[in-house]
């Protein structure tokens, strides 16, 4: 959809004519047609650099999949034709017959925009939602009152709430009245306060409302309040008198949100799915899942002495170690319900499982101790191929007999061979899930994706210097052309990438590599956390993270207090754990499928409880989840990550056609490709996810009609 926006310097005279009607515009909404396209309007204060609210929910505008439109209103201006639509294109109004609004829903960045948004621009956008039936939803700021000095005079902008006095660090109180019950934050767990990390406004609804030049009053509905009463969300209806149906609906939140406050990522989805009445394309769902690499491989130790690895200390877990992850696995399942399907994924190294590595064919060490109790419980678990050594499929040097840190592959056969050998473990183990995993591939330290330049900084490196400045990124030319084309060749679709390493943090297909093949492989990425691949217990992992953010710049004379990233002061386990917790808890309140990835020797126990640091770290996780949300989370294997992601993309690329007819409950879909995997939220004869109806259907050129199921009653 293209815009039709003039700049600020420039004013239409037809806008100028056609606002004049606005003094004497009737109340009651015309909805000739009473249809509107399924897209949003985010009407910006500038550029994501400019602009926080835009920075903060174009990101989860993205990954629910939600097409949307950003006008900046501080260099763009609103005319009307950018509301509405004929099937010519042409700009209408609501009485025209076949108009069709642009927009099922408006977001604003700022409850008063920027000065230069003007009292006929607010009036347009105030028509629209009365005539095409549209709700708004403001991101923050405080609650402005607006009056215009020249004709038509009057109030044009009130949200129906006088500012108290603005605030920090507040503990929020969700107040929700019984006619929102099942439509606002349903998803929620009221039981406990929402903590407020940066500024708030807080407001209290005005008695008696004032009247806004158009005849409608604003009423307050508070959502979430402070400790004592004022509102920070709330329903501002707008109503004229003698009527009970609003003819505006507008959802406000006082309190700045920013993606990097904990309380926005609980906010921005019914920020969204209130403006959009619950019917939108794209769906939200809670995601978590946990990949523990090398399995069957040993993993060095750090040494609290040393403050390194020590190679001569190493841990390679027993059939202890895997009947207490059963035990611990259905614990963590019974004490937390909301992941009652979770499972372990295990990306594993089959060179570890058979009797000889360099034997052909190879056989499986079925008799060994971890092999035997892997294969025993192998349906309590999923498996990754982590390729059958653990190899590097990073770039050969550059010139033969360089030194390098690391061994590497030359040819393609030869790391296509090191996948293939894995599968042969996996079959001969009668691992569960063997033939939709052969399109999943997670390398050894996700090599191929980078150059390192032959330094090893877990290895040749361990007085954690800086070796990584002379790497060569994925986008800069650093992935292996012949590792990819070995992928390629074995099969592989999906391929994990690090999202700590520069572009390697984006759903991406790697187009811009020839790996001789029709399609391209799509990068999945999974983030790292500080529980570090080389720590079994929690004394190891207190003492490395303090030398590693604390220790280290103290030991060099420095002052770590100054120096971004760095502790002030050391942490104890239990506050590196909630730290890691919190940033695990955020990547959940993303809605993205990411799993994060920890490593074999994180399962080990460490007390005769049977603690482990995986499973501290998950429950540690879920106790901070469980007192926000109430969402099942879902824990997708890695081929259907890979799946999802691509009818994401695909969804996303493509130009789709989607119009909600509200006088026939239905919304028609087509698009200009095929699109076998559309989920769209708001359908009838979905699944229910959070009260409301999420529904795959295949759309194509062919226009196709499907019911409206709102899922307000559960």
């Amino acid at each position: 959809m293209r815009w039709n926006l003039v700049t600020k310097s420039c004013r239409l005279a037809a806008l100028s004519a056609w606002l004049a009607l606005i003094a004497i515009a009737i109340a009651f909404p015309a909805w000739a047609d009473d249809a509107v396209r399924l897209r949003m309007l985010v009407i910006a204060t500038g550029t994501e650099g400019e602009d926080a609210g835009l920075a903060y929910i174009r990101p989860v505008l993205d990954v629910i999949g939600i097409p949307y439109d950003i006008l900046d209103a501080r260099r763009q201006d609103l005319a009307p034709a950018t509301l509405a639509s004929l099937p010519t294109g042409d700009g209408c109004q609501a009485e025209d017959a076949g108009c069709t609004g642009r927009y099922n829903g408006v977001i604003l960045t700022q409850a008063g925009l920027v000065p230069e948004f003007t009292p006929a621009e607010w009036d347009a956008l105030h028509r629209y939602q009365k005539d095409f039936g549209v709700r708004a939803a403001v991101l923050a700021g405080r609650a402005v009152t607006y009056s215009d000095p020249a004709p038509p005079h009057g109030v044009y902008l009130d949200y129906g709430l006088a500012h108290a006095a603005s605030r920090n660090g507040l503990e929020a109180q969700w107040t929700i009245p019984a006619a929102y019950d099942h439509e606002v934050f349903e998803y929620v767990n009221r039981a406990y306060p929402l903590s407020i990390a940066g500024p708030a406004h807080p407001a209290h609804p005005r008695q008696p409302p004032g009247s806004l030049r158009d005849g409608s009053r604003p009423q307050v509905e508070v959502l979430l309040k402070t400790p004592d009463g004022a509102a920070l969300v709330s329903v501002v209806r707008y109503v004229m008198p003698d009527q009970e149906k609003p003819v505006r609906e507008v959802m406000i939140s006082t309190i700045d949100n920013a993606s990097s406050h904990l309380h926005s990522s609980v906010l921005a989805y019914e920020l969204i799915n209130w403006a959009a009445q619950g019917v939108f394309l794209g769906a939200r769902y809670v995601h978590l899942a946990v990949h523990l690499d090398d399995l069957f491989r040993r993993n060095t130790l750090w040494d609290v002495d040393l403050n390194r690895d020590n190679p001569a200390t190493t841990y390679r877990l027993n059939s202890g170690d895997i009947a207490n992850a059963v035990d611990r696995q259905n614990a963590f399942r019974a004490a937390h319900p909301l992941v009652a399907d979770f499972k372990l994924d295990f990306a594993f190294n089959g060179s570890g499982a058979v009797v000889d590595a360099a034997a052909m064919p190879l056989a499986a060490n079925l008799k060994e101790d971890l092999v035997s109790a892997v294969v025993a419980n192998r349906a309590s678990f999923r498996f990754i191929n982590h390729t059958f050594a653990h190899s590097d499929m990073d770039k050969a040097p550059a010139f033969p007999g360089t030194p390098c840190d690391y061994a590497t592959f030359s040819s393609v056969a030869a790391a296509q061979a090191d996948i293939n050998r894995n599968r042969v473990i996996w079959a001969l183990l009668d691992l569960p899930e063997r033939e939709p995993n052969r399109r999943v591939l997670v390398t050894g330290s996700h090599s191929g994706l980078r150059d390192r330049r032959c330094t090893d900084i877990s290895a040749a490196h361990a007085d954690m210097s800086d070796v990584q400045a002379d790497d060569v990124a994925f986008d800069a030319g650093g992935a292996n052309p012949l590792f990819l084309e070995a992928a390629a060749r074995a099969g592989v679709d999906y391929l994990a990438a690090d999202a700590s390493q520069r572009s390697q943090d984006v759903e991406q297909y790697i187009a811009r590599y020839d790996d001789r093949s029709p399609k391209d492989r799509l990068m999945l990425p999974r983030w790292p956390t500080n529980v570090f691949y080389n720590v079994t217990h929690p004394s190891q992992l207190e003492d490395e993270y303090n030398h590693a953010y604390h220790g280290r710049f103290v030991d060099a004379g420095q002052n770590p207090c100054r120096i971004p990233g760095a502790l002030c002061v050391p942490r104890s386990y239990r506050e590196i754990l909630e730290a890691e917790a919190d940033k695990g808890l955020r990547h959940m309140l993303t809605f993205s499928r990411w799993p994060h990835f920890f490593h074999q020797a994180n399962l080990a126990r460490y007390d005769e409880s049977g603690h482990t640091l995986q499973f501290d770290w998950l429950d540690a996780v879920l106790v901070r989840y469980e007192r926000l949300f109430t969402l099942p989370v879902r824990n997708l294997p890695y081929y259907l990550i890979g799946d999802r992601t691509a009818q994401s993309l695909a969804a996303r690329s493509a130009v789709i056609h989607a119009i909600w007819n509200r006088t026939t409950g239905q919304v028609t879909l087509s698009a200009d490709r095929a699109l076998p995997h559309l989920r769209v939220t708001g359908l009838a004869g979905g699944e229910r996810y959070g009260g409301q109806s999420i529904r795959e259907v295949a759309v194509d050129t062919h226009p196709r009609t499907y019911p409206v199921d709102r899922g307000l009653e559960w």
